[in-house]
């Protein structure tokens, strides 16, 4: 099969319109709608269903674009972007791997980059490995470019950088009984708790951090793996939250929490920034992670 038919099938798909996949690829809107009809009469699927004044894929669309995108990504920005990457006219697609509470903070100022320095590039970050051996795999093999985590990849052949690091804060409700101006150790230790649970050590993300302070079991209400959670669910019970300081600032005001510093000593969590060493002379994957970095110091 002609590769442009999959390329102009790919530009259609991410922009759901054949006009702007027409300027995309700096062809012609009939050339594209050419390309369509030959990829309909090859897989027997009208690919793309009209929808209001857009188009929609089918499902068989979705299916075939979930097979060819990684390896039509290689075939047609692997070996260029490797050694002769341009920003302002790559369709390279980037696979970040993350967690939902890094998302908040990483994902929206780096499409805000994106947009300016390299628009027609794709981001994707949409896949959370649970396991060690999964996130060894995916960047070995290429399937992702880079993972975001509180827990870095220690062993060889693995670069890690920190992209920043979080403070810790407790959150409560500014309806709560009893703790309204200040939160003291007693105060901590007797109310309810909402658990934040990480990878990181294999444990409760305060448990991971406290400096020099074992602490007694905590009256645990409920546990989570999600920051963003803990907060909604403390804004509506008298239950205590440990989250991040930048998720517990971005909704404090909305929810009606009030945030106190933990009352004891705490490093900080910090976030890693993880690639494999066969990228290290792509230069594509170097602007990428330039890129994140650059967002976040926006």
């Amino acid at each position: 099969m002609d590769l442009n038919l999959l390329k102009t099938f790919d530009a259609v798909i991410k922009s759901k319109s054949v006009n702007e996949a027409a300027e995309v690829l700096n062809i012609t809107a009939p050339a594209v709608s050419h390309a369509l009809n030959r990829l309909r009469d090859e897989y027997q699927d009208p690919l793309f269903i009209r929808q209001g004044r857009g188009i929609v894929p089918t499902n068989f669309a979705i299916e075939l674009h979930n097979e060819i995108q990684e390896p039509l990504s290689l075939l047609l920005n692997g070996s260029k972007s490797r050694q002769d990457f341009d920003p302002e006219l790559s369709q390279r697609t980037f696979r970040i791997s993350s967690h939902k509470d890094i998302d908040l903070i990483v994902v929206p100022p780096l499409v805000r980059y994106k947009n300016v320095h390299a628009p027609n590039v794709t981001i994707q970050a949409d896949i959370e490995h649970l396991n060690e051996q999964d996130r060894h795999d995916d960047l070995r093999r290429r399937r992702v470019d880079v993972i975001l985590a509180t827990v870095p990849l220690e062993d060889r052949g693995y670069h890690n950088e920190v992209l920043f690091d979080q403070e810790l804060v407790v959150t409560v409700s500014k309806d709560h009984p009893r703790i309204q101006s200040e939160l003291t150790m007693e105060d901590f230790l007797r109310e309810s708790h909402i658990t934040w649970k990480t990878q990181r050590l294999n444990t409760n993300t305060l448990d991971s951090v406290a400096i020099d302070v074992a602490l007694p079991p905590r009256q645990v209400a409920y546990s989570t793996g999600s920051g963003a959670t803990a907060l909604v669910m403390a804004a509506q019970t008298d239950w205590l939250a440990v989250s991040g300081q930048w998720q517990a600032e971005q909704l404090a005001e909305s929810l009606g929490l009030n945030v106190f510093p933990i009352p004891f000593e705490t490093q900080k969590v910090p976030v890693y920034m993880t690639w494999h060493q066969s990228q290290k002379n792509d230069k594509g994957h170097e602007w990428f992670r330039q890129a994140i970095v650059s967002s976040l110091d926006l």
